[in-house]
Formats: C-alpha cells, sequence, structure tokens
C-alpha cells in the first residue's frame, strides 16, 4: 500500500492517512469488502504510531467508508453496485460551451496582470482600486474589535436583510448623498452584482426586453444573459443616454427595466447631465417603467460639477439604487446594497434567501466599524488624490500619442476613459497582438449587446503609476500604427 506521510505537513499524520485511505476506497483501489492492515503493521510500515493508524481507521468507520470488527479487523465496506473502473474517455466541453459566453470569457481571461516572460503586462482592463492603498490596519483592527465583542452571534447565521446596525449605516449613509428613503428598505448583498441580479429576477422573464446605455457595463449584460433576457442598446451622447432613442425602444415593445450608469460611467467615464436625468426619469414615469440606478462610481469624483443621482430626484419612485464599496474601498469583501420601495423589497429579500441566505455578517459588522471611525472618509479623501493624479496622466499620455488619430471626451471621476478609433481599426481582433507587446486592454465590443465597438477601447488606469500608464501607452500607439491606425 504505498502511502506517503509527512511530518512537515501542517496538517496531522492521521489526518493525512484517513484522506489517502478514503481516496483509494472511494476509487476502488481497495476492493469492497477487502481487509486492511491491521494497526500494528500498518504503523509498523508507515513508521507512526498504533494511535495514528487507529484514529484514521475510526473517521473512516465514521463516514460510512470502513467497518471495525472487534477481534477480526478493518474491512472495507461492501457496496450493492461496487463503482466500475471505467477509462477515463475525454469529453469536448469546449464544443458544448455557447459563442456569447466564449466571447465573453476571452474578455475575462485578458484582465488583470500577466507574466510574459520576465516582465509584466501593463493592464489597463482592470477597472479595481489599487489594493496598495487600502487600509489594510484600520480594518484589521476593526474585523479583530467586531470578533471580541460579538464573535459567536457574528460567526452564526444572519439575516437576510442584512447585520442591522450595517444597514441603518447604509440608510444614513445615502440619506446623506440625498436619495429619497422615505418607504424604502435597505437589502445588503454580496456586492453590486447580486443586487441587480435580484432586481432582474424580481421584474424581467425570460425572453423580455431591457434598456441599457450604448456602450454598459459588460457585467450587466452578463446577467441579462443568465436570465434569457433582450438587452435592447440605447444610443448616448455626451449628457447621456437620449430619450429620443429610448421613446422609439419604447414604441417598438415593452421595455420592462432601464438601466444606467449615470455617474462616471462604466466604460465611458461620462457623467450625465442634470437635465438629462429628469428627462429620462420622466419618460420613465410617463410610461410606467422602472430604473435600475448604478452608483457605484459617485465617490470617485475627482473635480468638476457634482449632480445627483436620479433616486435623489423628486418624483423617483419609480427607481431602485443599488451600489457598493467596491471601487472605492475593498472589492474583496463583496459587500453592497440594494435600495428599494418596500412593495418591491419583499420579493427581493426572499429571492437573496434563495440564492444565499445571507451576506457574512462579520464583514458587515466589521465594515460598519471601519466607517463609523472615520476610516472610509479618510480613505476615500486620500485615494481622490491618487486617482486624480493617475487619470491626468493618462490624458496626458493620451493628449502625446493619440491627439488627431483618436477621439476621447475628458471625463472628471470614475476609473476609465473610452477611446474611438477608426472603424477600420478592429481592436477586438488585435488583442492577442497587445497582449505579446505587453499592454491589455477592454475591447469596446464587450460592453455593447448588438457587436459594435470594436473600434473602440476602454483604459482603466486605476492600478497603474503615471510612470507605468505612460509606458504603456507608448506601447500601444506603436502597435496601433503597426496596424495602420
Amino acid at each position: 500500500m504505498d502511502i506517503q506521510l509527512s511530518a512537515e505537513e501542517r496538517r496531522p499524520l492521521y489526518l493525512q492517512l484517513r484522506d489517502q485511505l478514503r481516496q483509494r476506497l472511494l476509487s476502488g483501489a481497495i476492493a469492497p469488502g477487502a481487509r486492511l492492515p491491521s494497526a500494528r503493521e500498518l504503523a509498523a510500515l508507515l513508521h507512526v504510531s498504533r494511535n495514528t493508524v487507529e484514529e484514521a481507521y475510526r473517521m473512516l468507520e465514521g463516514e460510512g467508508l470502513a467497518r471495525i470488527v472487534s477481534g477480526q479487523g478493518t474491512f472495507a465496506l461492501e457496496r450493492r453496485a461496487p463503482m466500475e473502473r471505467e477509462r477515463d474517455l475525454p469529453f469536448d466541453w469546449e464544443a458544448r460551451v455557447t459563442p456569447e459566453i466564449r466571447d465573453y470569457a476571452l474578455f475575462r481571461e485578458h484582465e488583470g496582470r500577466v507574466d510574459l516572460g520576465n516582465r509584466q503586462v501593463i493592464s489597463f482592463s482592470s477597472l479595481a482600486p489599487d489594493y496598495h492603498a487600502f487600509e489594510n490596519d484600520a480594518f484589521r483592527r476593526a474585523l479583530n474589535a467586531v470578533m471580541v465583542d460579538e464573535g459567536s452571534v457574528l460567526l452564526a447565521y444572519g439575516y437576510t436583510r442584512g447585520y442591522e446596525p450595517f444597514r441603518e449605516y447604509v440608510h444614513a449613509y445615502l440619506t446623506g448623498k440625498g436619495l429619497r428613503m422615505d418607504g424604502q428598505e435597505v437589502l445588503i448583498c454580496n456586492g453590486f452584482r447580486q443586487g441587480a441580479g435580484l432586481v432582474v429576477q424580481a421584474l424581467v422573464a425570460p425572453g423580455e426586453r431591457v434598456a441599457v446605455e450604448a456602450p454598459t457595463y459588460n457585467g450587466f449584460l452578463g446577467l441579462l444573459r443568465a436570465r434569457g433576457a433582450r438587452a435592447v442598446p440605447i444610443d448616448c451622447d455626451e449628457e447621456g443616454m437620449l430619450p429620443g432613442a429610448l421613446l422609439a425602444a419604447m414604441e417598438q415593445g415593452e421595455i420592462r427595466l432601464v438601466y444606467l450608469i449615470p455617474t462616471y460611467h462604466n466604460p465611458t467615464g461620462r457623467n450625465m447631465s442634470l437635465r438629462r436625468r429628469q428627462e429620462i426619469l420622466a419618460l420613465c414615469r410617463a410610461r410606467d417603467v422602472p430604473i435600475l440606478e448604478d452608483g457605484f462610481n459617485e465617490e470617485l469624483r475627482f473635480r468638476g460639477e457634482c449632480h445627483p443621482a436620479i433616486k435623489a430626484l423628486s418624483g423617483s419612485s419609480n427607481v431602485v439604487y443599488a451600489g457598493s464599496f467596491s471601487k472605492v474601498l475593498f472589492p474583496g469583501i463583496r459587500v453592497g446594497w440594494v435600495v428599494a420601495p418596500r412593495p418591491l423589497a419583499r420579493y427581493l429579500v426572499h429571492e437573496k434567501y434563495n440564492q444565499d441566505i445571507h451576506t457574512p455578517p462579520l464583514l458587515q459588522a466589521a465594515l460598519l466599524k471601519f466607517c463609523k471611525e472615520g476610516s472610509l472618509d479618510r480613505h476615500i479623501k486620500r485615494t481622490r488624490g491618487l486617482y486624480r493624479e493617475r487619470l491626468d496622466a493618462l490624458y496626458d499620455a493620451l493628449d502625446r500619442y493619440f491627439a488627431g488619430r483618436a477621439r476621447w471626451v475628458k471625463v472628471e471621476g470614475g476609473f476609465s476613459a473610452w477611446v474611438e478609433f477608426p472603424e477600420r481599426l478592429d481592436l477586438r481582433a488585435a488583442m492577442e497582438g497587445a497582449k505579446e507587446r505587453g499592454v491589455l486592454y477592454a475591447p469596446g465590443d464587450a460592453f455593447y449587446p448588438d457587436g459594435r465597438g470594436r473600434n473602440c477601447i476602454r483604459l482603466g488606469f486605476s492600478r497603474l503609476t503615471p510612470e507605468r500608464i505612460q509606458e504603456g501607452m507608448r506601447i500601444l500607439t506603436e502597435y496601433i500604427e503597426e496596424l495602420g491606425g
């Protein structure tokens, strides 16, 4: 019996032995009904104590894999239908993946930082905050403190609506941002995407139409695809979604939901004008169409005018608001929220329970303590300067390398810039070549539901120093020149 135990591993020897015997029992390597070596024999063979082997055997018996017979030994349990050992033939999973999922996976696989030889790719594809700027010590102190104060409670099942003190904090936080919270319920979710997904599940049936900005956040397009809903792209100008284009879509068929990112839009970085927010709201109210407002970037204002959220405007009772701290704080803890009128919120709560019961109370409690001690405000104030410097570096590089060769609109917040090249350039197809040269970007067609945008790219700057931004743009301009751009 080829079993290898290591005293250098942190796991106890009896657990190592249990696991290796379990694998052999389940795979059929040890035949059903076979007698296992006695504890004395196996202990001598493996140079371990007899107690180690006996404890492993007792655990296997408790798992229903072995039977210990006093005076006779330990036996592998008989099974009514012994597992037949078959040749492991390959299965072609690639051929069964849908084209939509394959295209989306191609985009995701190019995000983040990857090694090419001895150097790292300069990635403009990410919209994540720079983890070097995280307030790690402050959050660790908050986590330790809540564990001391309420650890036993926080490690038990929590309420589906969320940890009540944190829900109260979010309610006050959003009230302070001007949102109309009367008659609204706050539901804590695992990040924005779960919250948006709950709204889609509750309001949109498979096959129904949802109006989205063109382009829009590709993660939301994925939610619609998973639901079987139809994304209807609505053209935009520099002020935001065009009311006339939205009205035309409404007249062509029922629109069940309008999804908007009005503030520092992803992917364009555009800040929807106050007039346009009011126009879109009025149109949706007149047609009895609900709005899902994505408020993920509102804290990332570096300069310029600040507009109220659509949920803060008069007559916004048809608006559901979803957000999180993922872009301004810690994306890894996955804490977000949905603000919905109570008649809708009750259904969102039931769907949340069906999915995962609750968002971890421990993380909510730690985040609450972190925020109430002023760490959130200090973090936002400090990182605004950091990201403003990087945004300025990106626009300096665009002016230097792409003036007259591409189009972009300078924005005043968010984590990205949107760049349009001549239509003859297929920058989706050019992604592999860019990666080989050491640069990643997000292709524009990933943000359209109808395949447009292959001549566009989204450039994220949040995780790159000004020096890396300049270097990456230099490489990118040389590559695009090779493509004829």
